[in-house]
């Protein structure tokens, strides 16, 4: 009997797991392929670390943005916790809803030099993605909430306007 619920609580870790690599591996293409196809005048984005789900269960990642008018750079690193995401939503980004201040921003600011000029973290109850480029993407937000569920959370997406 023991063996019986090792077995099923390994395989269903197993697809867990499967299911986050999913929505990292959703994620991750999109923002690469908005990154590469849709360079515009002003644009620098640059993708520092990949979308990334760790043990705990946090989906983290870290942009990059160069302001050319005052030549400085911002890091900016967002993170939260799988189950204090709510919603998955777009407006003029995609952006994954969450419970109160359930979102950390680090954002880093550096000079052109790059020495720091400045260091806030601050908590936020919204994770923007980045992704915010390309239109008519339902699928991709079927895909999100279907990966989502199969890994044992149940989001919602209330609004999507392209």
């Amino acid at each position: 009997m023991k063996t019986k619920l090792l077995l099923i609580l390994i395989f269903c870790t197993i697809i867990l797991s499967a299911q986050e690599k999913q929505i990292t591996k959703l994620l991750n293409e999109q923002l690469r392929k908005e990154i590469k196809h849709y360079p515009g005048v002003g644009d620098s984005l640059k993708l520092i670390n990949p979308f990334s789900i760790d043990e705990n269960k946090v989906l983290r990642f870290q942009v990059s943005k160069y302001n050319f008018e005052t030549e400085e750079t911002e890091f900016i690193t967002q993170e939260v916790s799988l189950d204090k995401v709510t919603g998955f939503v777009k407006d003029i980004n995609i952006i994954f809803e969450t419970e109160k201040d359930a979102v950390k921003v680090t954002t880093i600011k550096t000079d052109v030099k790059g020495q720091e000029i400045s260091n806030q973290i601050y908590n936020y109850h919204l994770f923007f993605t980045e992704i915010n480029k390309e239109k008519d993407n339902e699928n991709l937000r079927d895909e999100i909430l279907n990966a989502f569920s199969k890994a044992g959370y149940i989001i919602h997406s209330q609004f999507w306007a392209d």
